[in-house]
């Protein structure tokens, strides 16, 4: 059941297709947070609207939020954020280097008596 929403600004896409990169996300996933690969959802969305800071400068920034219900340690999900902005971190290379790009990760809970799917929720699908 994972969402993850990667938003990007204008002008820094990521330097892989994002059928690979959420290919990766999914893995690590599936690796670190033992998910079922097949419940991750992953979408992309370019801003084109957007201010940092002073507005000065053509800084961006990446940012993706996981959201997965609830039930994992505070210690696995700090590991899943860790491995996933180092996979982000990894297709912006060149941008962080020149300080143009900032990344974050966010990791939420969504709570199990909230979150509504068909099929209806079976098993672990977390």
């Amino acid at each position: 059941m994972p969402h993850l929403t990667f938003e990007y600004t204008v002008g820094h896409q990521p330097k892989i297709a994002f059928d690979e990169l959420f290919a990766r996300m999914h893995t690590v996933l599936a690796e670190v947070g033992r998910i079922e690969i097949g419940n991750c959802k992953s979408r992309a969305t370019e801003l084109k609207q957007f201010y940092i800071g002073d507005g000065a400068g053509e800084s961006g920034f990446v940012h993706l939020e996981v959201r997965f219900l609830e039930g994992r340690s505070a210690g696995k999900k700090r590991e899943i954020g860790l491995s996933l902005l180092e996979l982000v971190r990894g297709c912006y290379a060149a941008d962080v280097e020149a300080s143009n790009v900032q990344i974050t990760v966010e990791v939420r809970d969504i709570e199990r008596a909230m979150y509504f799917k068909v099929p209806e929720l079976g098993g672990d699908d977390r």
